[in-house]
């Protein structure tokens, strides 16, 4: 029996996510909170199976728990636990579990130690004291509203958790929930990727079809612009085992089903991981963007110690600055700038006017306007020069504005990736 288990039913293996607040609700502020805990509860035993945003409203606060507790037995609330009179969540707990709300003066005084001394603080400290009935608190570590954990149900299999919204405040509060979880499943999840950049959705999926309808492991395709992801899940066999058998049997038959190569998270594809491998090779990049618009710069330089590696990145928009950075004019009046000439001609000028061990060029169009029938709306070209020469892919994806340029950065990434770890 798992160390979980009551009457020999494990506890917490399905959760809901509920982000409380207005601001998440209309979009104001995007849901990191909720993707993360999502990752980390299956990480840690329990499977999502419900995330939803509600505005700061007790009796849609209260509904949304009674709802999720119908179809899970672990529901976790984001936000709402502030001093400000719109933080209800605490209200909305107390309601829909029937139960009343009290200040710990335990938990006053560890507020009062860390709440900055102000206009209304006591006030503040007052609310954010306030705790459900029943329910455990969790203290916080780097602020100052405590989540709380109320256990709930028969035999309290079930149980509500409150965190709070500010992303550092969740995650420190949220780590004490987590080890609550995996004490509670007894068991891991382990998840791995498996990125296909040569194939569409819809002939992945044809060619991976006995793994898709299989039952064991878990297996979906995620589309993200420019790649396809196959994730596979199973149970981890042993603490630290590494991945789980029916996980690596599943990624080798894929592998073996799927007539182009599948690249697991081990590439360094992501952009501190493409850092870190040039860095490690002891060499340099420049890049030169015209359709995806600095994008990939942004990607590269979101990473601490960016510019150990990357020497300049130029956004060339129009054919004067293309020919400004060193393309010939001829080139683009025969070509185009949508075309592999000129994408080869910006990664060629690009390392070359920055002296680095390699180069990229992007071009493309991102829409709405532009492109013709050779090069429609939504084509993009990206080739990588170094110091074997260049290579470049030509790729085309029918979606917004937007996504042309993410995927654009991604190919480039990819590219990069496989030129300095070819094989497979």
């Amino acid at each position: 029996m798992h160390a979980g288990a009551v009457g020999g039913q494990v506890m917490w293996e399905r959760a809901a996510i509920i982000a409380v607040g207005d601001e998440v609700l209309t979009g104001e502020v995007v849901n990191t909170n909720g993707s993360w805990m999502a990752r980390e509860l299956i990480r840690a035993g329990s499977r999502p199976l419900l995330q939803q945003c509600v505005g700061d409203d007790v009796e849609a606060i209260a509904a949304a728990i009674r709802g999720a507790l119908e179809r899970v037995d672990l529901v976790v609330l984001i936000g709402g636990l502030g001093p400000t009179p719109d933080d209800l969540t605490r209200l909305g707990a107390a309601q829909a579990l029937g139960r009343g709300i009290h200040r710990d003066p335990a938990v006053t005084e560890y507020i009062r130690a860390r709440h900055r001394q102000g206009v209304g603080h006591e006030a503040s400290i007052a609310q954010q004291s306030e705790i459900v009935d029943g329910a455990e608190v969790l203290l916080n570590p780097v602020g100052t509203a405590p989540g709380q954990l109320i256990r709930t149900g028969p035999q309290e299999r079930q149980a509500v958790v409150l965190l709070p919204g500010p992303p550092s405040e969740c995650r420190g509060v949220g780590a004490l929930l987590l080890e609550r979880v995996r004490q509670a499943t007894g068991r891991q999840l382990v998840r791995a990727t498996w990125h296909c950049y040569d194939l569409t959705e819809s002939e992945l999926a044809h060619y991976l079809r006995p793994i898709l309808t299989g039952l064991h492991p878990r297996a979906g395709l995620y589309t993200r612009p420019g790649v396809i992801d196959l994730r596979l899940e199973a149970e981890a066999e042993a603490a630290g085992g590494g991945l789980p058998a029916a996980v690596a049997r599943a990624a080798a038959e894929a592998q073996a089903l799927v007539p182009v190569p599948l690249y697991d998270d081990a590439w360094p594809i992501a952009p501190d991981r493409l850092l870190d491998a040039l860095r490690r090779r002891g060499e340099t990049l420049a890049v030169a963007e015209s359709v995806s618009g600095g994008r990939l710069a942004a990607e590269l330089t979101a990473v601490p110690g960016a510019s150990d590696v990357l020497a300049e990145d130029v956004v060339v928009y129009t054919d004067a600055a293309k020919v400004r950075l060193g393309v010939p004019a001829e080139l683009l009046a025969e070509h185009g700038p949508v075309s592999q000439a000129v994408a080869e001609a910006l990664a060629e000028a690009v390392r070359r006017r920055a002296g680095t061990v390699w180069g990229i060029g992007i071009t493309g169009w991102a829409g709405p306007g532009g492109g013709d029938e050779r090069e429609p709306v939504g084509t993009y070209y990206c080739a990588v020069a170094g110091p074997d020469g260049v290579v470049t892919r030509r790729r085309r994806t029918r979606m917004a504005r937007e996504v042309v340029q993410q995927a654009a950065a991604e190919t480039a990434r990819f590219m990069l990736a496989t030129r300095i770890h070819p094989h497979p």
